[in-house]
């Protein structure tokens, strides 16, 4: 599996922080917001589940819960489950350096 191309202007940033997550996406060339959403996580064991609190292009995804198998390799956090729209994926996450 290789990461996802991001030579495009729409960009990805997810936080984790204490227990709380938020992504949030937006066009890097008109900084256009496109959308948000986040709530509570756990990570244990391989597992990896988010609690949707707030999702701005979509309040019928708040209360879902997302469970994804999750593993650092190579330093790349890697998850793969279903997307809150029931869709399989598998996202590379990359710690930003700067």
């Amino acid at each position: 599996m290789t990461n996802r191309d991001t030579s495009g202007p729409r960009k990805t940033l997810k936080v984790l922080y204490n227990g709380r997550f938020q992504w949030i996406a937006f066009h890097t060339e008109t900084f256009a917001f496109m959308g948000t959403g986040g709530g509570s996580y756990s990570a244990e064991n391989g597992v990896y589940e988010e609690s949707i609190e707030f999702f701005s292009r979509d309040n019928s995804r708040v209360g879902a819960v997302l469970p994804f198998e999750y593993e650092l390799i190579n330093g790349a956090w890697h998850h793969k489950g279903k997307s809150s729209k029931g869709d399989p994926i598998h996202e590379i996450w990359v710690q930003r350096k700067d």
